[in-house]
């Protein structure tokens, strides 16, 4: 889908209404979305809840994903980009698009921009599967070719705390309603 403007189906609605449910008791300072319209629906969900503020930061915007764009993964299999896409995520380029390493340093920015508001509660970023991967890379100092392997749902929650003595993961992929580990 990359960054067309398509909305959030039922199923999605059901997902941000779960997510917003779980993030109804947590005071936030603000909540930063990714400019692309499910992505801002989600915002705008979750921001129902809270009296917080809603920025967009087009930093959080979905991978430019180029020439894969209204394209099947299946139909990539002859694509050389598609091949490296899990073996180095961080250098694979899809024709006219973007690699993991660039959208990590434009997300890192908009989240910095983000956190140089002073706060007293945390905020939430609202994303994309392989932006966020990017992100907790870099926080947690991890390589993003071993991040491909953290899974990140539609609507998962993740949590960091950055403060000056580093990053410490809290929680990863919570998923509103989960029931069993899988």
């Amino acid at each position: 889908m990359g960054n067309q403007p398509i909305p959030l189906n039922q199923t999605g609605e059901q997902q941000a209404l779960a997510c917003a449910e779980m993030l109804a008791t947590t005071r936030i300072a603000g909540i930063v979305t990714s400019p692309v319209l499910r992505a801002v629906q989600t915002a705008e969900i979750i921001g129902r809840t809270h009296a917080a503020p809603l920025h967009h930061a087009p930093g959080l915007s979905e991978i430019g994903v180029g020439d894969w764009l209204n394209r099947y993964w299946k139909d990539l299999a002859d694509d050389p980009a598609k091949r490296d896409w899990y073996s180095h995520p961080d250098r694979a380029r899809p024709s006219g698009g973007e690699t993991l390493r660039e959208v990590q340093l434009r997300a890192v920015a908009a989240v910095e921009q983000a956190l140089q508001i002073e706060q007293e509660a945390p905020y939430v970023f609202v994303s994309h599967g392989d932006v966020i991967r990017a992100l907790l890379a870099h926080y947690l100092r991890l390589d993003l070719n071993a991040l491909r392997q953290a899974r990140i749902d539609h609507a998962g929650v993740s949590g960091v705390e950055v403060t000056g003595d580093g990053t410490h993961l809290l929680f990863l992929n919570h998923r509103p309603g989960l029931q069993r580990l899988a």
